[in-house]
């Protein structure tokens, strides 16, 4: 009796050991299991907010950049603004020898007076008439020293300020370096007048018809002037 009963105890401790590591096993992969459902779900989360942030990153992004593509071709169409405003090489360079006269001391007025004068003769006669005539001053002795040109279709005059001599006092011809004058008397009696200093350029019209004067400074007392024809 007592071995069979010392036998059935020892199975059923045995019995017991066995059930309990079984629970143990069970728990402990339950655990695992669970463990491992929380890490994924975890990791699924962060990987989704991950997955937000950069999306609404990515968006802000893509937004700024197309702000800066707007900027960009702004700017682009500002600066292909300029730069048709700006000369090109060809003035670039009429501008620095502008720049040069002026600082030898050439007279900015007189070289805008010599650029107005030009223009183009693709229309205008081969031949042009030239004449000499006096340029009055206040001290000077001569009356009338006007020129006429075409059979008195257009008849010039000028005035000066006299040149000073060591003393000061004024002489009877014209100062070339100082303001000229000049009156064209046209047909019917108008006049116009052009004042400037040498050389010195004016357009006339007459029915249709251009004539293009030219006044230098000639002589002493005098200045030459010439006149082109041109059609209109």
């Amino acid at each position: 009796m007592s071995l069979g009963l010392a036998r059935r105890k020892e199975l059923q401790k045995r019995r017991n050991q066995r059930l309990w590591t079984f629970i143990k096993i069970i728990f402990f992969v339950a655990t695992v299991v669970g463990c491992s459902y929380f890490a994924f779900d975890t990791g699924q989360e962060i990987a989704l907010r991950s997955m937000a942030y950069n999306k609404d990153k990515f968006d802000q992004q893509t937004n700024e950049l197309e702000k800066m593509r707007i900027e960009l071709g702004n700017t682009e169409a500002a600066l292909n603004k300029i730069q048709k405003l700006l000369p090109n090489a060809e003035i670039q360079n009429l501008l620095l020898e502008i720049n040069k006269k002026a600082a030898d001391g050439i007279n900015l007025e007189r070289m805008a007076t010599l650029i107005t004068g030009m223009s183009n003769d693709a229309q205008c006669s081969d031949q042009s008439l030239t004449k000499r005539f006096v340029i009055s001053t206040p001290v000077s002795q001569q009356i009338d020293g006007a020129v006429s040109f075409y059979r008195g279709l257009i008849t010039v005059a000028g005035k000066g300020s006299p040149t000073l001599n060591e003393e000061g006092n004024p002489e009877a011809w014209f100062d070339p370096l100082k303001l000229v004058t000049a009156t064209f008397t046209l047909p019917g009696g108008e006049t116009q007048k052009a004042t400037g200093i040498l050389p010195l350029y004016h357009t006339v019209i007459v029915k249709e018809q251009e004539y293009r004067f030219t006044i230098i400074s000639g002589r002493k007392s005098y200045a030459d002037i010439t006149v082109r024809s041109c059609d209109l």
